[in-house]
C-alpha cells in the first residue's frame, strides 16, 4: 500500500520537480563515491528537463573524472549556455582549456580568456589564477606568472602545486634566493618529489654549495643534467673517481634520452597524421618510434591505426603475446574483425576480469555476445557498460537490443528513449 502511495505521489510531480529530485539523488550518490549511479541520475534528470545547468555541470565533473575531457567540456559549456554566470562551470572550462593548451602547445590565449572570465565570476577562486600563472610562465612572461602565483598563495596558502611553480618562475628569473625556501617547503610536504629535489640541488650547486647539493641531486629524478651537476660538484670537491663515474652516466643517460625523445617526437607526429586520416604515414611513424624504444603505449597506438586500415592479422601478430589489458583489448578487436568471435569473447572476458572498470571492454564483450546469440551474457555486459558510463548513447542502444532479445520490450524502449535524449 505504502509503495503505491509513494508511486502515486511521484506521478503527481511535474517533470521539473522529478528532475530536481533526480539531481539531488545524484549528488547524494556522488558524495558516497557511486559516480556511475550518480551520472545515471543526472542523465535521467536532463531527459526530463535539459535546461538544468547544475545537472550539466555535475555530469561534466563525472566525465572529467573518467578522463573524457572533450565530453566534459561540452557539459560545462552546456551549463554556461543556460547560466552564463555559473562560476564553477567556467572554472572547469578554464582548467580544461589550459590542459588542452599544455598538451597541444597551442591555444594559450584561449586558456587565458577562459580563466580571466572565471576570475570575473568568482574573484576568490585561486585555481583560475594558478592556470593563468602557468600559461604566463609558459609564454615567458615570468613577472606576470609570479604575480599570479603570489595571488594564489594569498587566496589559498594550502594550494598544493603553486609553491613549486612559483619557485620555477623565480629560477627562470635567476632569483635562486626566493626559490630555495619555496622548494624546501615543497619537499617538507612532498619528500618524494624527485623534480623538486633536482631543482633544489641545482640551485645549491649554482651557489657553489656542493656539500648540500649532492644529497638532493643523488635522490632526484633520473636525468643527464642531474649526473652532469653531480660530476661538476664531485670535481670541485676533489672526488675524481666519482666525478668520472658521473660523467660516464651523463653520456649513457643522454644516449637513452635522445632515443626516447626522438621516439616521442615520431609518435606525436604519427598521432597527428592519424588524426588527419593519413594512416600510411601514421603507421610508418609509429613503427619508426618503436624501432628506437619498446613502448607499449606506442605499440597500442600503432594497433589502433592498423585496425583502421584493416590489418587485423598484423595486430594479432604484434600484440598476441602481450598481457597488458589495453593491448589485449586491441587483440580482441582484431579477432572480431577477423570473424573469430569466440576468441574475441575469451580475450574480453579476461580483460574485464583484470580491469573491471574498463567500460569499452564491457561494451565490446556485450556486442560480441550479441553476435554469438548469447543474449543473457550480452545483457549483463552491456548493462555493466551503461552503469559505468550512463551518458553513452551507443551503450544504451546496444543494451536495448539485448533487452529486446530477452523479451524485455518495455525496458528496451526506456533505454532507447534515454539514448535519444542524452546530452551532447
Amino acid at each position: 500500500m505504502l509503495h503505491h502511495l509513494i508511486l502515486a505521489a511521484a506521478l503527481l510531480q511535474s517533470p521539473g520537480q522529478r528532475a530536481a529530485a533526480l539531481v539531488d539523488a545524484g549528488i547524494e550518490l556522488s558524495h558516497r563515491g557511486r559516480f556511475g549511479e550518480a551520472a545515471d541520475k543526472f542523465v535521467q534528470a536532463l531527459a526530463l528537463d535539459p535546461g538544468i545547468a547544475e545537472a550539466h555541470y555535475l555530469l561534466g565533473l563525472i566525465r572529467q573524472q573518467d578522463g573524457r575531457t572533450e565530453a566534459a567540456l561540452q557539459s560545462f559549456h552546456a551549463a554556461l549556455r543556460i547560466n552564463p554566470r555559473h562560476a564553477p562551470a567556467q572554472a572547469r572550462v578554464c582548467e580544461l582549456d589550459t590542459v588542452f593548451a599544455r598538451a597541444r602547445e597551442t591555444g594559450y590565449e584561449k586558456g587565458l580568456d577562459s580563466c580571466r572570465r572565471a576570475i570575473q565570476l568568482d574573484p576568490g577562486d585561486a585555481e583560475p589564477r594558478f592556470h593563468i600563472g602557468w600559461i604566463q610562465a609558459k609564454l615567458g612572461n615570468h613577472a606576470a606568472a609570479i604575480r599570479e602565483f603570489t595571488a594564489v598563495l594569498r587566496l589559498d596558502p594550502k594550494f598544493s602545486r603553486v609553491r613549486f611553480e612559483l619557485a620555477m618562475a623565480y629560477i627562470d628569473t635567476k632569483d635562486d634566493e626566493r626559490a630555495l625556501p619555496l622548494l624546501k617547503e615543497v619537499l617538507a610536504a612532498e619528500p618524494g618529489n624527485g623534480n623538486a629535489r633536482f631543482q633544489l640541488g641545482s640551485a645549491l650547486a649554482r651557489k657553489g654549495d656542493c656539500g648540500r647539493a649532492v644529497p638532493w641531486l643523488e635522490s632526484a629524478t633520473e636525468s643527464a643534467q642531474k649526473h652532469y651537476l653531480l660530476a661538476g660538484c664531485f670535481k670541485r670537491m676533489n672526488r675524481e673517481t666519482e666525478a668520472a663515474s658521473e660523467f660516464a652516466k651523463v653520456k649513457e643517460s643522454r644516449e637513452g634520452a635522445e632515443a626516447s625523445m626522438q621516439a616521442r617526437y615520431l609518435a606525436a607526429a604519427a598521432q597527428r597524421e592519424a588524426a588527419g586520416g593519413d594512416l600510411d604515414k601514421a603507421i610508418a611513424g609509429y613503427r619508426a618510434a618503436l624501432a628506437l624504444v619498446k613502448d607499449s603505449t606506442i605499440a597500442i597506438d600503432l594497433a589502433v591505426a592498423l585496425l583502421k586500415r584493416g590489418e587485423a592479422q598484423e595486430v594479432v601478430r604484434m600484440l598476441g603475446e602481450e598481457t597488458d589489458p589495453l593491448a589485449r583489448y586491441q587483440v580482441a578487436l582484431a579477432y572480431s574483425k577477423l570473424g573469430r568471435a569466440d576468441e574475441a569473447r575469451s580475450v574480453l572476458e579476461r580483460v574485464v576480469r583484470e580491469k573491471p572498470g574498463f567500460v569499452e571492454a564491457w561494451y565490446q564483450l556485450g556486442v560480441n555476445s550479441l553476435t554469438l546469440a548469447k543474449h543473457e551474457e550480452a545483457g549483463r555486459a552491456l548493462g555493466t557498460a551503461v552503469r559505468l558510463r550512463p551518458d553513452e548513447a551507443a551503450f544504451r542502444l546496444a543494451w536495448a537490443e539485448a533487452l529486446e532479445k530477452l523479451g524485455k520490450a518495455q525496458d528496451a524502449r526506456e533505454q532507447r528513449r534515454l539514448a535519444a535524449k542524452l546530452p551532447k
